[in-house]
């Protein structure tokens, strides 16, 4: 059955394309890009955190 919803579903799609206008299209954009964002800062963050834990390495000679 879901199988069945599930052509209907996606035909009537490649039938139909969806028309979104550029504010629309922006905004489903910006929904999908902005979590992702901001899991990328969190890690950038953590990495950042975790380099400045490290021991500094001596340069050689002096």
């Amino acid at each position: 059955m879901q199988d069945i919803l599930t052509f209907i579903i996606t035909r009537e799609g490649l039938r139909r394309p969806r028309q979104t206008h550029t504010a629309e299209a922006d905004r489903l954009f910006y929904d999908t890009a902005a979590p992702f964002a901001a899991k990328i800062h969190a890690a950038r963050q953590r990495l950042a955190r975790w380099r400045h834990r490290l021991p500094r390495r001596e340069t050689a000679g002096g």
